[in-house]
């Protein structure tokens, strides 16, 4: 075996009253990809932080191509040849790919204090053609791209310091599931170049299909290190959580559901498509579709945020919803697909989190009534199990498993009767979407509808009563409980025919 360009011996890392890290060490090879997993907590982002220069580490020793290193800053280590994708990205959008690629870069500026354009987008192209992004032109503004050619520029950016090592932190989050397989073409590539990468994801099917090695953290501590041949879905979930997660996904009883609580008869997605459906009592109504289907759109539209045409009924009641505070009104609440962005205000705390849409109900007069909102905020962290020193910490210092449940706390305390959950488990571990899994279970049994949108096909399929696909506008089949698999929920999605009756 080859000497590894990267080795990072006892590293330990210490805040105050906490031990993110204690004696870890972490090997990586040239041309291999070293997938890095843990639940949220765990401390894969402390540890890649060290590596990347965020962080100091309280105690160890990290080595690079057999030297020792002591980063100073992220710019350092990039320097030295570590460059790490955040899961989201870093670019400007009004700049052309060659610009994002080598901004702020002295190599690129030419007499006279001038920008060597031909140069700049020569070697720009030059780099995104040797990864695979050869249909990328360069000179074109970043905002003008797709999301994965977006990522291929990141790429790009980071290979331009040559690195030796490459941080990928959930890679495939803003993916769509079509252009994940473009992502793993392009990693591929980097490994027959010699390019070391470090795979951080919560995703067990992308780890099982483009990682060499695998290396588990659980409370600080490297539980271990496997080639990917010697481990299991099961014994990796074991070794994050520290037991077995034998029931992912809740049974469902299907008992026979007749009460219709929401009923939606042409409503728009677009100038030229439009779809129909009804949800029931206590039923979890998955909706899948690939990018462009329109499945955002029916939230969007639900909930007010999007205008259009159609009728929308609500307990056998025509309703007019025109904006969050008509959806609120007639009892829909709506839980967004980017918590960080829409779902919670990250420096305040849990408590002001929780109770924004009920502030209204939880005032005296022109007062906040402090002794409800903190009953009721102590009372959804109870039922929701979000785990945290008190309802009065940051949120911005939870896991990504708990600030989702915030979320849906927040949402919950409005009392609605119909849910929508669009995308309820992105960026959350393993142990945290059993959790999700098992609320969204319990608040179905308690008489909850939920309309359950998703980009992950096992979480709809296991979940769901019955799924809806659409394309590209369309709602092309019904799948019932139990009929789908993956394989036949993506050929609908793509390659649509017609409603249920057809033959799968």
């Amino acid at each position: 075996m080859s000497q590894p360009v990267l080795s990072m011996e006892g590293i330990s890392k210490e805040f105050p009253g906490v031990k993110a890290l204690e004696e870890v060490d972490f090997k990586l090879y040239p041309g291999e990809v070293h997938a890095l997993m843990g639940e949220n907590g765990a401390g894969k982002s402390t540890l890649m932080k060290i590596l990347s220069g965020v962080y100091a580490p309280t105690q160890g020793v990290t080595r690079l191509k057999g030297k020792d290193v002591d980063f100073r800053n992220p710019l350092d280590a990039q320097q030295q040849g570590v460059s790490i994708i955040h899961q989201e990205f870093n670019l400007f959008p009004n700049l052309s790919a060659a610009e994002n690629i080598f901004i702020d870069r002295p190599e690129m500026v030419g007499r006279f204090g001038r920008i060597n354009w031909s140069k700049m987008i020569g070697e720009a192209q030059k780099l995104v053609d040797s990864i695979g992004g050869g249909g990328i032109d360069v000179r074109k503004e970043v905002r003008h791209l797709g999301v994965h050619s977006q990522q291929v520029i990141e790429i790009a950016k980071a290979l331009s310091f040559r690195a030796d090592v490459l941080i990928m932190d959930e890679p495939s989050a803003a993916l769509p599931e079509n252009e994940v397989q473009k992502m793993f073409d392009v990693v591929k590539r980097l490994k027959e170049q010699g390019v070391a990468i470090v795979y951080v994801s919560h995703r067990m099917k992308e780890i099982f299909e483009i990682a060499d090695v695998v290396t588990v953290l659980r409370d600080g501590r490297k539980i271990a290190t496997q080639k990917i041949e010697e481990v299991t879905e099961q014994s990796l979930i074991q070794m994050m959580v520290g037991k077995e997660v034998s029931q992912l996904y809740p049974v469902r009883s299907m008992e026979h559901r007749e009460e219709t609580v929401l009923e939606v008869k042409g409503l728009s997605l677009d100038a030229a498509h439009s779809i129909s459906f009804a949800l029931k009592k206590g039923e979890i109504l998955g909706l899948f579709g690939l990018p462009g289907s329109g499945s955002h759109t029916v939230a969007q539209r639900l909930f007010g945020l999007k205008k259009g045409t159609g009728e929308i009924e609500v307990n056998g009641a025509r309703v007019q919803i025109n904006s969050p505070g008509d959806a609120k009104a007639k009892k829909i609440a709506y839980v967004p697909p980017d918590r960080h962005r829409q779902g919670i205000i990250k420096p305040m705390s849990i408590r002001q989190n929780l109770s924004f849409p009920m502030l209204p109900q939880l005032s005296k007069g022109p007062f906040l009534d402090r002794e409800r909102i903190g009953e009721m905020s102590r009372s959804y962290m109870e039922r929701l199990h979000i785990k945290a020193t008190s309802d009065l910490q940051s949120v911005d210092f939870l896991s990504g498993g708990n600030q989702q449940k915030v979320v849906i706390g927040k949402w919950l305390a409005t009392e609605p009767e119909i849910l929508i959950l669009e995308e309820p488990t992105r960026g959350v571990d393993v142990g945290a979407k059993a959790e999700i899994y098992n609320i969204i279970h319990q608040l179905a049994l308690r008489g909850l509808s939920i309309l359950l949108i998703s980009s992950e096909m096992p979480e709809v399929i296991g979940l769901s009563d019955r799924i809806l696909v659409l394309h590209k506008g369309d709602l092309v089949y019904e799948f019932g409980h139990g009929e789908a698999d993956q394989e036949q929920l993506l050929k609908r999605a793509s390659n649509p025919r017609t409603m249920k009756g057809d033959a799968v």
